[in-house]
Formats: C-alpha cells, structure tokens, sequence
C-alpha cells in the first residue's frame, strides 16, 4: 500500500505528512488511499518478507534500488516495515524528496539539509562545523572523525532515502535548465554511492596535499536507497555508466500474493470480517482469480477494504458481509470520488481535473496558495480544501517551505480523467447546442431579410424588363434611323441615347443592387440580370458596339463571372472574365485610357485572379498587382471620383489577402497599409479590412 510522508519537517526536501490524516484504530483499520507510516505500522500487514529482504539489501550494499508498479505500497514498506525496523539496528533514516522547481536549491544542497535536520533529531555530529558551504554530498559524509551518534552515544548509519526517484527523468526534464541541474545531482549522487572523491576534490587534492587529511577516504558508514516506480528502471539503468551500483543491489516489489492479501484484510480487521468475507474480498481485488493465482494491489485493496468498512459503519453493522461487495472496481473508485465532490461546486472538480492531473493522465502538484485561489474564484468555500484533503482525496506536502496539494494516489488518476473527458464531452455537446441555436436565429433574420430581397428583387425585375424592352427598342430605332440614312439623323441620334441610357440603366442595377442581394444570399439574381446584359451586349451588331458599349459589355461580363464565382462555378467565373479582360485591354490598346475603361479592367482582372485561385492555378499575384497599377493614378487624385477610390480599395485588399496566401508578408502588410491609409483619406470608407490583415500577418 503506497506509503506518504510520516514525519514534518520544516524543509521542502523531507517528504511532510498528508493533511488531516485519515484516523485509523480497531474500527476503521484501513487507510484507504492514505500511506502507512511509522505510526500507523501496527495495522501494517503482508508485507513482512518483502521488508526483511529490503532491510538485508540496505545492509549490505552502499545503494539498495526498489522498484515496481505505481500503486504496489513502495512508499508504506520503506516507513511502516524498512524504517521501523533498521532504526533498532543503528540507522538513521534520511526521508529526501527532491524539489526540482527553478527558485529551489541546488540538489546535493537540499540533502545536507535534511541530513542536517534529521541528525538534530536523532543525535549530533562528533565535529560539528566542519562542514563547508558549497561542498559535495561525498565530502560532506567523508570529513575524518566525523561521525553521527545518538543521545547513548553509539554510532548510527545515515540512510538517504529517495522515493519518488522518478521525477529526476520527468519533472526535471522540462527545461534546460532542469536537465542541466539534473546532471549535476546525479554526478553528485554517484561520486557518494561508488564512493569516489570528486574530480574537483582531485583536482584541490593536486595543489594541495594538506587538503586530504579533512576526509576519510575509507570510510562508507552511509547507505542510499532508491525507490521508484518499473516504468522508469530504463531510464535508471542509462546511468550505470557512473553509477555502476544501480545495476547491482535491486530488489522487485511485485503485487501481493493472495495470501498477502488475505493477511492485509484479516490481520488489521480482525472482528470486523471474517475469513471468508476477506477471501471473498481478495478475489473480487484481484479480478475473480483465486487465492493461490491472486495478484493484488495493495492500494486497490486498501480502498475497497476502506470503503466497506464505511459503508459498514454507515449502516451500523458489526461486520463486513458479502453484500456489500456488490459493484466493480471501476465503480467503488468512481463512488469514492463522487462522493468526495458532492457538496462542492462544479467548479472545484473543473479545478481538480484540470490543474490536478496533466493532459495525458498523470498527478500533476501544485502550490497550495494557487490552489486556494483556484477554489475561491470557483466559488467554493474556505474549508474546501481541509474538506477534501480529510476525504482523502487530495494530499498535501511541504518542499521548501511550500505547501503543495497533489491527488492522493495514482490509482485516482483514471477516474479523475474519466470524469474529465465526459466534462470536456459534455462541454463540447453544449456548445454545440448553443451554436445550433445562434444558427437558428441567424437563420430567422435572414428569413426575414429573405422577404425584403424578394420585394428588392421584384422591382428590379420589372426595372430590368424595362431595360430590355428600351433596349431592342433602341435597337430597333437605330436599324430605323440607319436605313433613313441623313433625314433620320434626329431619330437616330434619340435612338443612340436610348440605347446609351438602356445599357448604363443595366449596368447601375447589376452595380448597385449587387452588394444588397449578395448580403442575402441572392446571388441567383445577380447572375440573372449580368447575364441579360451580356446576351444583350453580345446579340448587338458589331456595328453597334461602340466603345460605351463595349466597356458596359464587358463590365456585365465582369458582374456575371463574380456573381457565377460566389456560386462554385469557377470555369464559368473565369471563361467571361477572361473574355471581359481581354475586352477591356483592346479598347485600352485603341486609345482609350479613360478612367471608367481602367477600373472596368481592373476589375476584370480581379475576378480573373479570384478564379484562377479557386481553381488553384498560379499568377493570381501577377494580376492583381497589374489591377492595382492600373486604377491607382485615378484613385490617388484629389478630384478622384468615389468609384475610383473604391475599386482602388478592393483590388488592393485582394492583392494583400493573395500576397499572404502566398507567404509574401512583408509585400503583403506594405499592401495593406496603403490601402488602410488611403482609405482613410478617402473619406472612412472600409479600413477594417487591412487591419485584421495586418494583424493576421
């Protein structure tokens, strides 16, 4: 059964009791998740041979190394069976737990510490002073004629006890500076146990040969024992390179065996369960096996003996009986931490589950002074954390002068996680829940601006038919006025302004109503009036197609491909683009180099490069600059027309939005910066644009 810290000390180094320790006497024997300790030895059961081995070990070599699964009670046989036991025999039990935090001192020096401070417990130093700040592990238990005795005078063994040895390969671990620091505690720590002098000793030693009469270099009247868990012996034995030792002197601790078990259960309980209720108990640990093939874990075992007895004591009974096992592991775990967290607001298991454990289902520590905060910002009360610790659920100890809360045990960490993930689950469901009705809504204001559109979108059929109707008309009176030859010169002229007037009437609906129906999603309509106006500009005879008409073709051309575009049809977007740019640039080739010509292809170009990038071919880059050259002259001038200045502001915001697709950052944010100014010198027209960009970049 995992063992805790028994002793308290002031230093962080040795390992502090557990907070509000549970009570255990006849009544309630077992301690549940908590750790036996030197006080609570008496109820110590099954464990007897794995002790007596360990405490042959400790004897007889420098460096003793236990090792075995997490939750199998390391830590209860070194303090309640190894401890007890090697104290009657001379030695004198240094409990170390290494804080590897930045603020913390350095390793080695942390361990004189406790030795310093459990020696003035347990006895004093025959040349008190002699040891120098700064010095290694090795010079401070080899200074000659410096030896530990105990009030009676007789001579008493330091034994470095390391548990938790683990956490100098993961805790250590996260920064350079930890693994740096790590190092340099594990040269220290194999200089000690291969009883070796340091090589800066050596080196003084070399200058200085008066230096060698301060140590002993034969004495080894210390041991050190290790004890960590299986999973990281791998990593134990990469240090065999300069800590030989660790590969030499290494005792297995395996789960209990049925009879082990079947002790562990009886002994403590005796009058609170019988044998067979005990058997009863060791099998359902133990997964239905029966005794003789029987492997339990102690830790499981002591919770669900814990448990029990509970549940016993909650319904006044004088024994344990088969009933109440009824239930599973899984479940006397998942009851056990319900019940911990019943009276305590959500808040406070989202605290547990998300500072407690790490992400991928480890203990996680942390200060207790953050952890109260934590409580108190969820809303939980002041005794929140006393609660807990005397439920058993949390644990705290000292390192450093700093108090630091950690779950009780390992074999929490499934359940924790378990409730984690159906939070995070459950979490996630709800978010999706208010998401669906965010959408909803949404979908109810567009509905009712779905409405509007369509009285928009009537009146702007009935306009358009109108167009058309002008439109043939004024065809048909130019064929008129053409055959009238010089007397229909009058008529003809009316004529051409009808037309004139038709196509720009086109074009205003397909230009300004655009914005509006896109909003509401009628991109259907967009594309139906640009496409009336292409079929129209396209059944005009050649002689007809002036360059007005040319121009207000081919911007039809350009509203039709943007329009066709937005709806996923990017082969027809780029065909009429394409054949709208190629439009434009033979009437600039002719001469014309108007502004209204110049924004007209840029705008092309736009919707060309917008296509040719949904269909993921190259040169969008190219193109859109090319558009940006072409409209700035007209936009950056005083007397520049709003149309101008618009078509500026949008071919340039693609250009910087393409130049960021395409990784060009430094192109992208001079792109967007100007078209930000620029923006604002035109009177506040978009700028929000370029700066979500820039700080997209």
């Amino acid at each position: 059964m995992n063992a805790q810290p028994s002793e308290r000390t002031k230093g962080a180094n040795d390992a502090a009791p557990r907070a509000g320790a549970a009570a255990v006497d006849e009544r309630n024997p077992w301690l549940g998740l908590a750790s036996f300790t030197e006080e609570t030895r008496e109820y110590f059961y099954g464990r007897e041979e794995e002790v007596a081995e360990l405490a042959r070990r400790v004897q007889r070599k420098r460096l003793t190394v236990l090792f075995g699964q997490s939750g199998l009670g390391k830590t209860s046989i070194l303090r309640a069976g190894l401890v007890p036991r090697l104290r009657g025999q001379g030695y004198c039990p240094v409990y170390v737990r290494i804080d590897y935090a930045r603020q913390a001192p350095e390793p080695a020096e942390q361990i004189k510490q406790a030795i310093a401070r459990t020696a003035r417990r347990s006895g004093e130093w025959t040349q008190a002073g002699v040891a120098v700040e700064g010095e290694s592990l090795w010079e401070f238990l080899h200074h000659r004629d410096d030896v530990l005795h105990d009030e009676s005078g007789a001579t008493l063994i330091p034994l470095l006890i390391f548990d938790q040895f683990e956490e100098i390969f993961t805790l250590a671990q996260s920064d350079d500076f930890g693994r740096a620091r790590a190092a340099r505690f594990i040269a220290d720590l194999a200089d000690l146990v291969e009883n070796r002098p340091p090589r800066q000793l050596e080196e003084k030693l070399d200058q200085d040969d008066s230096a060698a009469e301060r140590f002993d270099f034969a004495r080894s009247d210390y041991r050190v024992l290790i004890a960590l868990r299986e999973d990281y012996l791998a990593p134990l034995e990469g240090l065999k390179a300069s800590m030989p030792s660790v590969t030499q002197n290494r005792l297995r601790l395996a789960p209990m065996t049925g009879a082990q078990a079947l002790a562990a259960v009886m002994r403590p309980g005796k009058g609170l369960v019988s044998e067979e209720v005990a058997a009863a108990i060791v099998r359902f640990v133990a997964g239905g096996a029966e005794l003789a093939n029987a492997e339990v874990e102690p830790s499981l075992l002591s919770l669900i003996c814990r448990e029990l007895n509970d549940t016993r004591l909650a319904q006044g009974r004088e024994e344990i009986s088969l009933d109440l096992l009824a239930g599973s592991h899984a479940s006397i775990l998942s009851n056990f931490y319900e019940r911990c967290l019943v009276d305590q607001p959500p808040a406070v298991r989202r605290v547990i589950e998300d500072e407690l454990l790490t992400e991928s289902g480890f203990r996680e520590n942390v200060a207790e002074e953050k952890l109260l905060k934590s409580f108190s910002a969820a809303g939980a009360a002041p005794d929140a954390l006393a609660v807990l610790v005397n439920r058993r659920l949390l644990r705290i100890e000292e390192r450093l002068d700093v108090r630091r809360v950690e779950l009780t045990h390992d074999v929490l960490c499934g359940v924790v996680k378990n409730s984690r993930d159906l939070r995070h689950e459950r979490e996630a469901r709800d978010a999706s829940e208010r998401l669906l009705a965010e959408q909803r809504e949404r979908a109810l204001s567009a509905r009712q601006s779905l409405v509007r559109a369509r009285q928009i979108a009537v009146v702007c059929s009935m306009l358009a038919v109108l167009a058309v109707l002008a439109a043939v008309f004024a065809y048909f009176s130019t064929q008129r006025a053409q055959r009238a030859e010089r007397r229909a010169d009058t008529t003809r002229a009316m004529a051409e302004q009808a037309r004139t007037q038709a196509e720009q009437l086109l074009g205003y609906l397909t230009d300004d109503f655009s914005s509006e129906l896109e909003a509401v999603g009628r991109l259907d309509v967009v594309a139906q009036f640009a496409k009336r106006q292409v079929d129209y500009f396209a059944a005009l005879p050649e002689a007809l197609k002036g360059p007005d008409s040319r121009r207000n073709g081919a911007l039809a051309m350009v509203h039709y491909a943007a329009a066709e575009r937005r709806m996923g049809k990017i082969d027809e977007a780029q065909r009429y683009s394409t054949q709208a740019a190629e439009l434009l640039q033979t009437l600039r080739k002719q001469g014309d180099h108007s502004e209204r010509t110049a924004i007209a292809l840029a705008l092309a170009l736009q919707t060309q490069a917008s296509a040719l990038f949904d269909n993921g071919q190259p040169g969008t880059v190219a193109i859109l600059e090319r558009a940006t050259e072409l409209v700035r002259p007209f936009a950056d001038s005083l007397q520049a027309s709003a149309s101008a200045r618009r078509a500026y502001i949008e071919v340039a915001g693609n250009l910087g939005y393409q130049q960021l697709r395409h990784f060009k950052t430094e192109e992208a944010l001079a792109t967007l910066n100007q078209e930000a100014q620029f923006a604002v010198r035109s009177g506040g027209l978009d700028v929000n644009q370029p700066d979500i960009a820039s700080g997209y970049v």
